[in-house]
């Protein structure tokens, strides 16, 4: 086997399809966890525009499936704390390049009300990519909803004293334009289908012709 093999079965692999899958799921966890912490980076680098993010498409997406990362307790705790990890990156992020600000407390709880919704589901990756995009998609477009009121009307309005009827209308084009974000839904549910393509070894019958004679050793 050559070097690129190698490392690919090292990374990819496994002797047993569950342990191939639970390196898999490893890895997407990982995956997304990176990719919800970057999500304001990209914003301040100009990637990604303004209200259209990783985050909430991430925490739903990712909370919404059951993974089995094995049985150490250290990917236990990532698997079901994964949430708060992409809460401890982003709230470092803001609190580096914007500094404390009193919206954060809203923003970051309302975060983990998105990823709680998500966790509402126990969808398996094995199910069919149609069924899971449209419910992962629907959880998330209520996921971005209930974040724009709780965050843009409720949060705002205490924040800075604006009145609520004012803060509605404001925050309106802001969640149109937010739900732009559900773009990121379906590449994260095909990368979640990807990875549980594992080949599994199955027994084949073979039949065996009328009249074939047997020597007895």
């Amino acid at each position: 086997m050559s070097l690129r093999g190698k490392i690919s079965e090292k990374i990819w692999g496994g002797k047993t399809p569950t342990e191939v899958l639970s390196k898999r799921f490893k890895i997407f966890v990982l995956i997304a966890v990176v990719l919800a912490s970057v999500s304001k980076l990209l914003y301040l680098l100009g990637v990604l525009p303004a209200n259209v993010e990783l985050i909430i498409p991430t925490l739903v997406v990712v909370g919404s499936f059951s993974l089995y990362c094995g049985r150490t307790e250290f990917w236990r705790g990532v698997t079901r704390y994964f949430g708060l990890l992409v809460l401890i990156a982003i709230a470092l992020t803001d609190l580096i390049f914007w500094g404390p600000r009193s919206i954060f407390l809203f923003t970051w709880t309302g975060f983990i009300v998105c990823w709680l919704l998500g966790m509402r589901h126990k969808l398996s990756m094995f199910d069919k990519f149609k069924s899971l995009l449209w419910r992962t998609t629907l959880t998330a477009a209520a996921a971005i909803i209930v974040f724009d009121f709780y965050t843009g009307i409720f949060g705002w309005s205490l924040v800075t004293g604006t009145g609520v009827a004012a803060a509605f209308l404001a925050q309106v084009p802001f969640t149109i334009y937010h739900l732009c974000s559900l773009i990121f839904v379906p590449p994260l549910v095909g990368l979640a289908k990807a990875i549980v393509k594992v080949k599994v070894p199955v027994p084949v019958a073979i039949a065996v012709k009328h009249g074939m004679k047997v020597q007895a050793s």
